[in-house]
C-alpha cells in the first residue's frame, strides 16, 4: 500500500462518541467511484488533543439491489502524510449512499460513529485527463504568439 493524501480532504463525518471526537476526511473531493483515501482524526473531547495510539477501523457498507457491498480497512498512521491522522486506501465500486462506520479502540475506551457518505459516479476519462488534452493547443498558441511577436519586432525595428 502506498502513501495516501487524504490529509487535506473533505470532511465527510464528524461526531462525538464516548471520550472521543472522530472526524472522517476523504479525497478526492467530491468522493467518486474508484480509489479513495480516507483519513480519520481522533481527538479527546476533554481537551481536543489528538489520540495517537488508537486502533482505528473503517467499515463502509452499501446496499446495491439484492447485494450488500462491504469494505473493511484498518486506518494507520503509516498510511498518512500527516501523522496526527489515521489513513486507509479503499476502492469504492459503486455510486450512491454508503454507510461509513469508524471504530476507535484506545486503552479501555471504545467508540463507534456512523454516517452517510455520498459517492458519485466515476469521472469520464476526458474530464480526468483534460490538462493533457489542453497541452497541445496551448503549445500551438504559444508558438504562434511567439512568431507574431518576432515579426512585429522586426517590422518596428528602424532600418539603416
Amino acid at each position: 500500500m502506498g502513501l495516501l493524501f487524504a490529509d487535506g480532504g473533505t470532511v465527510q463525518l464528524r461526531k462525538q462518541a464516548g471520550p472521543f471526537e472522530i472526524t472522517l476526511f476523504s479525497t478526492p473531493s467530491p468522493l467518486r467511484v474508484g480509489r479513495a483515501d480516507l483519513s480519520v482524526m481522533v481527538q479527546r473531547v476533554s481537551d481536543h488533543s489528538p489520540v495517537l495510539d488508537a486502533n482505528v477501523k473503517l467499515h463502509l457498507r452499501r446496499r446495491g439491489g439484492d447485494n450488500i457491498i462491504e469494505v473493511f480497512a484498518p486506518a494507520r498512521h503509516e498510511n498518512a502524510t500527516n501523522k496526527l491522522l489515521y489513513a486507509a486506501n479503499v476502492n469504492l465500486i459503486s455510486a450512491g449512499d454508503w454507510l461509513a462506520e469508524v471504530e476507535v479502540i484506545e486503552g479501555g475506551a471504545t467508540a463507534d460513529v456512523a454516517g452517510q457518505v455520498m459517492v458519485l459516479p466515476a469521472s469520464p476519462p476526458a474530464v480526468a485527463y483534460w490538462p493533457y488534452f489542453a497541452l497541445v493547443p496551448l503549445a500551438i498558441a504559444l508558438f504562434v504568439f511567439n512568431r507574431w511577436l518576432r515579426r512585429r519586432r522586426e517590422y518596428l525595428r528602424p532600418r539603416r
